[in-house]
């Protein structure tokens, strides 16, 4: 007897589709400039130099605030990725990738990358340039990949002002 997908579960497949078909577009966006000769930076500036002042709603959220936004769009746009939240303060906040990452998942996270000819490294420049490019513009800081131990982390450290001076948290990321 064929199972019959409830609609919940219909959805949840077109969502999966679509949200691999954005990855795509944003992947193949990046090999193609590779091969035209500009780099990860570049395309990320290309893509992600305007609008998070307008997408967070606040021209200078704290780390807290930025980091649950983040949260809230992986959910949407990367539902196959599991993370968690382990660091979420005003100052500083964390959150691990369990399973999977931004450039892919699945039972092997490189496959689509490498179908466009770009390198982990690649990928990995890319997101790093990404993110400190979107978050340069709310006047945070933000660290993303793995560290000692393989495990990727986005982890984000809001400047903190200190009469009229700007002191950057110190703390070795």
């Amino acid at each position: 007897m064929l199972k019959v997908k409830s609609r919940k579960e219909s959805i949840s497949a077109s969502w999966r589709k679509t949200s691999l078909g954005r990855l795509r577009l944003e992947l193949g966006g990046l090999s193609f400039a590779l091969q035209k000769g500009f780099s990860a930076k570049d395309y990320a500036c290309h893509l992600w130099s305007k609008g998070a002042k307008t997408w967070m709603g606040s021209s200078s959220p704290n780390a807290k605030e930025y980091l649950l936004k983040e949260a809230e769009a992986f959910r949407c746009f990367y539902p196959e990725v599991v993370f968690k939240i382990t660091e979420a303060k005003e100052d500083k906040a964390e959150l691990l990738f369990i399973k999977g990452c931004l450039g892919g998942w699945g039972e092997d996270l490189w496959r689509l990358a490498h179908s466009l000819s770009l390198s982990r490294k690649d990928v990995c420049a890319y997101c790093h340039e990404s993110f400190s490019i979107w978050t340069k513009q709310l006047n945070l800081k933000v660290h993303i990949g793995p560290r000692g131990d393989k495990i990727c982390r986005l982890q984000v450290i809001k400047e903190v002002k200190r009469r009229g001076k700007s002191s950057k948290t110190r703390e070795k990321i």
